[in-house]
């Protein structure tokens, strides 16, 4: 009896699937709106997991460290990804992202976003390119800013 329950369970059991590893670099420009107003280039570097859900759709998830020399100022952003995967080299992205923003070493004075938008993801081999644009607002500050950016994902 045991052993027709496991395969029966062995049966049923959706096949496991390998989760993506990646090393990520980007870079993002912050614009305060409505002013339109530069408040930071953020260079950033982190690491990403690829968790497919079905045909042609995958959660991407990630943590990165970012940092803008021109307003010394850096944190950390979490980032979620819904990518649906439209041809062979093509996905469509909505983007969520949470960001810690610090000056220098003053986690006191931490500012925190949460923001969404579009993107694009360009398969690439190994490699993806994702061009992006989202909306942030501060959650423990007022405004709202705009957010290009371009992240290029290395996948293990």
């Amino acid at each position: 009896m045991k052993r027709l329950l496991v395969v029966l369970c062995l049966a049923v059991a959706p096949a496991a699937r390998a989760v993506d590893v990646s090393l990520q670099f980007g870079v993002l420009e912050v614009v305060l709106v409505p002013s339109v107003t530069h408040a930071g280039l953020y260079p950033n570097v982190g690491v990403g997991f690829g968790f497919p859900l079905g045909h042609r759709l995958s959660l991407l998830t990630g943590v990165a460290l970012e940092v803008s020399p021109d307003q010394g100022r850096g944190g950390l952003v979490f980032t979620a990804t819904l990518d649906w995967q439209v041809a062979e080299h093509l996905g469509l992205d909505l983007n969520v992202a949470a960001i810690h923003d610090q000056p220098g070493l003053k986690f006191a004075s931490s500012e925190f976003f949460l923001g969404a938008g579009p993107g694009v993801s360009v398969l690439l081999g190994k490699w993806t390119l994702s061009p992006f644009v989202s909306l942030f607002h501060g959650l423990n500050v007022p405004g709202y800013s705009l957010v290009p950016g371009l992240s290029v994902a290395y996948v293990f």
